[in-house]
């Protein structure tokens, strides 16, 4: 079998395997009660099982073998899985945040090794900044698993644009990755899709975000370095977008930026009346837009300022238009900048719960 159909069978077996896995997954999780239980301050009604990861990571692995596994491919996916276990640690107990930030950073070092970095300062600067990165965007893509859908949604497709791209590079070994996280997400939305049967979970959403983290640092584009980098920013624009939004309004209600709440991209939309479909939707239109953008640019069809002058100019607003949404409980009133950023009543839009896990 030649490389490119290779590639495709990746795609169709991860696509199949999570199809077929999922389900047994979800067995598992409701006999051995790993599930997600209701509450008021939460969208589901039903206890809903965890480890859809387990599944969706094993769907990848195993796709991932029918392309041969070459050695940096084995370490990325090693590193990635390494993720995935504190992860299963978290659906299942609780890790700490410690303990959480140095799995993640060994695993960055991991990826690191496998040529999955930063190449801008040269050594430990190299590293370090691929440390950050690869950790910061792990998480960013995490936290997106907040509502129904979202998370392999915007993962699937940030995989998509860095699969086109790598074709287009005739970079087999990051092809064959990314279309392994494009055909087990797709697959997985089939059950998560609104009302969801199952939960990603940390094992699955830290699994995938460490993945398509470390294949787009992988990634080499026809342009200059700087040029690639803003590509991949691109890209990546919705998950850094939606963790830039909760820092920010934490800060400004006081709120601890390592406490879980519905104070997301998703929570605000749905606050203003969108339906958890729509939600859904509407953001993997969106990253598939940023994800067109990323790859013009990295392509040279479009010049990055071309891509970087409306975005610079929108993300302003859409930052000041959600973060008046009201998502946090009246309990105490804002002041200052913060008071200038929530003044509609909460009689007109309508509120949800806060200080819950960043979950379904």
């Amino acid at each position: 079998m030649g490389e490119w159909p290779a590639v495709v069978a990746v795609g169709v077996s991860a696509l199949a395997l999570s199809l077929a896995l999922v389900p047994l997954a979800r067995r598992w999780a409701l006999q051995f009660d790993v599930t997600d239980r209701p509450s008021t301050a939460k969208a589901h009604k039903v206890a809903t099982p965890y480890l859809g990861g387990v599944a969706v990571a094993a769907a990848v692995l195993i796709g991932a073998l029918i392309g041969g596994w070459k050695g940096e491919a084995a370490a990325m996916l090693g590193a990635a899985l390494l993720v995935a276990g504190i992860g299963l640690v978290d659906d299942m107990k609780t890790a700490t945040p410690a303990v959480r930030l140095v799995v993640e950073t060994a695993a960055a070092v991991v990826a690191f090794s496998a040529g999955a970095r930063v190449e801008l300062l040269g050594g430990f600067g190299d590293l370090a900044l691929t440390v950050v990165w690869l950790v910061l965007l792990t998480n960013a893509y995490n936290l997106l698993d907040n509502m129904d859908a979202c998370a392999p949604l915007i993962l699937g497709t940030s995989a998509a644009a860095l699969l086109a791209a790598a074709m287009m590079n005739d970079q087999v070994l990051v092809a064959t990755l990314a279309v392994a996280v494009v055909g087990a997400a797709s697959g997985f939305v089939v059950y998560n899709w609104h009302p969801a049967r199952i939960f990603l979970g940390d094992a699955g959403s830290l699994f995938l975000g460490f993945l398509v983290s470390a294949i787009a640092l992988k990634l080499r584009f026809p342009v200059s370095y700087g040029t690639g980098g803003i590509a991949v920013a691109l890209v990546a624009a919705p998950a850094l977008f939606d963790t830039t939004l909760v820092v920010i309004s934490r800060s400004l209600a006081n709120r601890s930026i390592y406490l879980g709440g519905t104070d997301h991209t998703s929570h605000r939309l749905a606050a203003l009346g969108l339906t958890t479909r729509q939600i859904a939707a509407l953001l993997a239109v969106v990253s598939a837009g940023c994800g067109v953008a990323g790859v013009s640019v990295g392509r040279g069809v479009i010049g990055p300022w071309i891509a970087l002058g409306p975005a610079a100019l929108l993300t302003p607003v859409l930052l000041a238009v959600l973060l008046r949404v009201p998502v946090y409980a009246r309990d105490a009133e804002p002041d200052g900048l913060a008071a200038a950023l929530q003044p509609v009543p909460p009689s007109r839009v309508r509120t949800i719960p806060t200080l819950v896990p960043d979950t379904n």
